[in-house]
């Protein structure tokens, strides 16, 4: 049980010791492709129209689940079964 704890703490010691360089920011770019968010370099944002687009279409699918849900508040759905029902109203 010693060698095991000593095993461990020991572990947490070297892992503490290391320098986090890994963890470190990218610099980060004035370009229009550049990351937004900086946390994947890798991922560049998509065209500002096609932005424009996404937002108005999620804004649609917001304000009907808005509807949905009065809608079913209106008719008295039970709180355990209003999931489904919206679901099933979106869906249609």
């Amino acid at each position: 049980m010693k060698r095991a704890s000593f095993l461990v703490t020991s572990g947490l010691v070297l892992a503490l010791a290391v320098p986090a360089v890994s963890l470190a920011q990218t610099p980060t770019t004035n370009s229009p492709t550049a990351p937004v968010t900086g946390m994947k370099p890798d991922r560049t944002t998509s065209p500002p129209e096609a932005r424009v687009i996404k937002r108005a279409k999620e804004e649609q699918l917001r304000m009907k689940r808005t509807e949905c849900r009065a809608k079913a508040k209106a008719e008295k759905v039970s709180l355990r079964k209003r999931p489904a029902y919206v679901k099933k109203c979106m869906s249609s």
